[in-house]
């Protein structure tokens, strides 16, 4: 048996002028070298070689193909059969543990290896003759024999009773994929639902100050043609023309129910109290619109916070 040194490191006291620290000290351990796996190296080696093969075969059928599509963009469309067929390969290779979803795409693949083969055939009979379309047939199908072989080696067959086990572990882990998906669009339509909350009750906070202005609800149709369609929504009132020697006395703006909010809510108040003190203040104010602020406010307040 070989042996092999490999150095590794510990942690040692070390004391210089009466004060003690760890520190590390490298230390050598003879380790037994692991023999090389030559069953592992072989199926490595034959399949690098089944796959060198193959990608020969690709390109044989894709130039053969092409030039019966005609050359151009018909080459594109050779690689098509025998990528096909590969790639089916790759899912029979995924299910080698489950002998029914394996055999799907095992059927799938064998379809796909005929279809360019025949496409092959069908162009060595219009270039030279059966002889050249049925060894240029045969280089995709020998192909895919070698492939059965070495998928013939790597399969392990299972008794009844250890395949019905492995068909439950992979059912408990196929179940535990799905509930996470299912958890997961459901946690993207709670936030989305709760996204349309928010935004929704940031309108009605938005328009919660036209409701503090009950002249407005009083304009009538007669009042808009009368003053020749300029009404002041704020006051109810008609709006002055505009004069060069007149000067618009600016209004006093009303109290802002978010200002208030916000202040009533930073003194630590809660929601009912702010509302209260607010009503208080702005007594003409409704009181589900300075509820919906509130309760905005304290929303955005809790997500400051969070951060």
């Amino acid at each position: 048996m070989k042996f092999l040194n490999e150095v590794r490191t510990r942690m040692v006291d070390r004391t210089i002028d009466g004060t003690t620290h760890q520190v590390p000290e490298p230390y050598t351990v003879r380790m037994p070298k692991l023999p090389r796996d030559k069953d592992t190296m072989a199926l490595v080696g034959v399949s690098g070689l089944v796959l060198a093969l193959t990608l020969v075969a690709i390109v044989w059928s894709t130039v053969s193909i092409g030039r019966l599509l005609g050359g151009g963009v018909g080459y594109a469309a050779g690689a098509v059969f025998d990528i096909a067929w590969l790639s089916v390969l790759v899912l029979e290779y995924l299910a080698r543990f489950d002998p029914a979803k394996r055999e799907f795409p095992r059927r799938v693949g064998w379809l796909l290896v005929l279809v360019a083969a025949g496409a092959i055939f069908l162009e060595g009979m219009m270039a030279g003759g059966w002889e050249m379309a049925a060894v240029g047939a045969a280089v995709s199908l020998v192909s895919k024999m070698l492939w059965l072989a070495v998928f013939k080696h790597i399969e392990k067959e299972l008794t009844p009773a250890d395949a019905a086990w492995v068909a439950a572990e992979m059912s408990k882990a196929s179940a535990k994929l799905a509930i996470a998906g299912a958890r997961r669009q459901a946690a993207k339509a709670e936030v989305a639902a709760r996204l349309e909350l928010l935004a929704a009750e940031r309108d009605l906070g938005e328009i919660a100050g036209l409701d503090h202005f009950p002249a407005a609800a009083k304009i009538t149709a007669e009042q808009v043609t009368e003053h020749g369609g300029t009404v002041d929504v704020m006051h109810g009132s008609p709006a002055p023309l505009n004069r060069a020697n007149t000067v618009r006395e600016p209004s006093e703006p009303e109290a802002n129910i978010a200002h208030l909010a916000r202040v009533e809510l930073t003194r630590g108040a809660s929601r009912q109290e702010a509302v209260e003190a607010i009503l208080q203040r702005v007594p003409d104010a409704k009181q589900t619109s300075v509820e919906a602020t509130v309760r905005r406010e304290r929303n955005k307040l809790d997500r400051v916070a969070y951060r």
